[in-house]
């Protein structure tokens, strides 16, 4: 028995995804466009999304875990050109080297240890290893301290194949942040000492900040489902989810009625309720029902009353006609956007969108198709 929701559907809309790697591809010029599709595609399905992006020219694609690599494999399985699958958290299991040798995965070394590790396998079979060093600029989070990375340079690295060099910007998305300068002169002094070795700063929201950022490789993750609203060029991003659910009840309901968990909402006149077949469980933010929250059924805005339930919202269509039970409601798409709902629940988009899906049926949609691909989140 399939485990997800067969009354709400998430929609995703595959040649919005194309076209958003192409556009954010078009920005860095020589660069490599990578693609980072880390916990399971943003929640929308790497088995759906991978090949997208592989028939649009990416070869390029960054996860956090090895599960991960191996689901994005068996996603590229049928495609005869080679892709690049970098770990970006990096393996931390013992014995790890023989894993990611026979399915070449590249590591992204974050600390001495796991550099000494990867360097001696490659010593035992003689053999350069392929891996990527992360060092720290800044945020001081999964990454080699600067000065412990510029040490390690001038070491030996003889069975290490560098692929890239990367750090990541911890405020892109302040245009203005005097961090990022910062950080990018700790980058270019890299990159001037070691010209030889490829260098990627950027994931999304850095790639629209000033091309000095991009060197030669960028790391998109949630701009490549059309959300990242930081900058004036990124409006030309396509948001790439609808979420809707279905109406299994409409009732009729007098003045001074309360609604829902705690009686947080009392009608004020005589009302039509109705029932959706979608709550927090789904991906519905819980703080949405008193942020002037609203859901469309037949292209009008019905508010949404009362708490959000673990299966259920309640939303007024008293002025909605010819309203029925069956009826599709509009939750994301047509207009509302997951940065709608940010702004209203003071919660990120990257948060929200990884919210949805784990329960939610996902149908991939595409134009050149003109079918729907239905996929079920592990």
């Amino acid at each position: 028995m399939n485990a997800f929701n067969t009354y709400s559907v998430l929609n995703i809309d595959l040649d919005a995804i194309a076209s958003n790697y192409r556009y954010l591809r078009s920005l860095v010029n020589s660069s490599i466009c990578a693609g980072v599709l880390k916990a399971d595609s943003y929640g929308l399905g790497i088995e759906g999304i991978a090949p997208i992006l592989y028939n649009e020219g990416c070869r390029h694609f960054f996860v956090a875990y090895t599960n991960e690599a191996v689901a994005l494999k068996n996603a590229l399985s049928t495609f005869q050109q080679k892709t690049h699958i970098y770990v970006l958290n990096g393996p931390y299991l013992k014995g790890w080297e023989d894993y990611y040798h026979h399915h070449q995965f590249i590591p992204v070394l974050n600390d001495l240890e796991a550099v000494h590790e990867w360097q001696s396998y490659g010593k035992e079979i003689s053999q350069k290893m392929p891996a990527v060093l992360h060092f720290d600029t800044g945020m001081r989070r999964l990454a080699i301290p600067f000065e412990d990375f510029t040490k390690l340079l001038q070491s030996k690295l003889d069975y290490l194949d560098i692929r890239l060099i990367m750090s990541h910007l911890s405020s892109a998305d302040e245009k203005d942040n005097p961090a990022n300068l910062e950080q990018l002169l700790w980058v270019n002094s890299i990159k001037k000492n070691y010209p030889n070795f490829s260098i990627s700063l950027v994931s999304s929201s850095g790639i629209f900040l000033d091309p000095s950022y991009h060197f030669d490789l960028v790391r998109p993750g949630i701009a490549l489902y059309g959300y990242n609203s930081c900058f004036e060029n990124a409006e030309k991003l396509t948001p790439c989810v609808e979420l809707q659910a279905m109406i299994l009840q409409i009732q009729d309901v007098k003045a001074n009625e309360y609604v829902g968990y705690n009686r947080t909402y009392q009608t004020k006149c005589p009302s039509k309720l109705a029932t959706l077949a979608i709550g927090y469980a789904d991906g519905v933010p819980c703080a949405i029902h008193n942020q002037g929250g609203y859901v469309l059924i037949k292209g009008l805005k019905a508010p949404i009353v009362g708490k959000v339930s673990m299966d259920l919202i309640n939303v007024d269509v008293t002025d909605i006609p010819d309203v029925s039970v069956g009826d599709w409601a509009t939750l994301l798409g047509d207009k509302i956007t997951l940065d709608n709902w940010a702004i209203a629940t003071k919660y990120s988009n990257y948060e929200l969108l990884l919210k949805l899906g784990k329960r939610l049926r996902k149908v991939y949609t595409t134009q050149k198709q003109h079918q729907g691909l239905e996929s079920v989140s592990c």
